[in-house]
C-alpha cells in the first residue's frame, strides 16, 4: 500500500519485434509529495493518446509535461516511446540516456534504449544492454522483461551470431517462470519461440495458455488467437523461422 501523498502511475511499456512496437503491461511509478501534478496529468494524458495511436497528440502532451517538470523521468520515457513510433530512433536513445543519467536504476529505460539501438541496426549494443540489465539482477518483473527482451532479440535479430531459436526458448521460459506464468505476453513470446524451433505442440499449448491468464486484454487475446491460427497448421510467425 502506498503512503499518503504518494500514488502509483501506470506507464505502458512497449516491447518489440523487428519492425513493430507492441503494447505491453503497464509498469508502476510512485509519485510523491512535491511533484508537479500538472506534469503527472500530462504524462497520463500522453500515455492514453499513445495507446490510441495518436503520436502527435502524445508528443505534445509529454513535451508540455517536460516543460512543466524537467525532472519527471516518466515524461522522457513516454516521449522515447513516441519517438520510436515516429521512427526517430536516435532521439529515443537520447531521451533514455537522460533518464539513466538521472536514475541509472530505471531498467525499463535501458531496455527501451536497447530497442531503439536494435532498430538503428546496432545489434551488438542492443544485446550488450540487455545482458547488463540481466546481470545486475533488478526487481523480479524488470528481470522478466529483460529475459523477454533478449528472447525477442534471439528471435528477430538479422545478425546470425545473435539469432538463436533455442536461446530464445530458454530466455522466454525463464521470463515466464519469473512471473509465475501469469503474464500472457511473456507466454506468447515463448510460444512464438517454440514455433520458430519447430515445437508446434508446445507453441499451441502455450498460446492457448496465454489467452487464459488473468487481466489479458481483448486486443491481446485477438493477437494470441492470430498466432494460434498460424501455429495450428505448423507455421511459425514471419521473420522468426530458423
Amino acid at each position: 500500500m502506498l503512503k499518503p501523498g504518494v500514488r502509483s502511475v501506470p506507464l505502458t511499456l512497449f516491447l518489440w519485434s523487428i519492425s513493430t512496437v507492441m503494447l505491453s503491461r503497464p509498469i508502476e511509478v510512485e509519485v510523491g509529495r512535491g511533484r508537479n501534478w500538472n506534469a503527472v496529468k500530462l504524462v497520463d494524458q500522453g500515455q492514453e493518446q499513445l495507446f490510441k495511436g495518436d503520436l502527435s497528440g502524445a508528443h505534445k502532451s509529454v513535451d508540455a509535461a517536460i516543460q512543466a517538470d524537467p525532472t519527471y523521468w516518466p515524461a522522457y520515457y513516454i516521449r522515447a516511446q513516441v519517438l520510436i513510433g515516429e521512427r526517430r530512433y536516435q532521439a529515443a536513445v537520447q531521451d533514455c540516456e537522460r533518464i539513466l543519467r538521472q536514475d541509472p536504476t530505471v531498467v525499463e529505460a535501458a531496455l527501451l534504449r536497447a530497442q531503439a539501438n536494435f532498430l538503428l541496426g546496432r545489434y551488438g549494443a542492443s544485446l550488450k544492454e540487455v545482458q547488463h540489465c540481466i546481470s545486475i539482477q533488478p526487481r523480479q518483473d524488470a528481470l522478466a522483461r529483460a529475459y523477454n527482451t533478449r528472447a525477442r532479440l534471439h528471435l528477430y535479430c538479422p545478425d546470425p551470431s545473435i539469432r538463436n531459436g533455442q536461446a530464445a526458448v530458454a530466455d522466454a521460459t525463464t521470463a515466464c517462470k519469473l512471473m509465475a506464468w501469469s503474464d500472457g505476453e511473456l507466454i506468447d513470446v515463448l510460444a512464438t519461440a517454440e514455433a520458430a524451433t519447430g515445437n508446434f505442440d508446445g507453441a499451441i499449448r502455450h498460446e492457448e495458455q496465454a489467452m487464459t491468464v488473468t487481466k489479458v486484454r481483448e486486443d491481446e487475446k485477438k493477437e494470441y488467437q492470430r498466432h494460434l491460427a498460424l501455429f495450428q497448421p505448423h507455421r511459425a510467425l514471419p521473420g522468426t523461422m530458423h
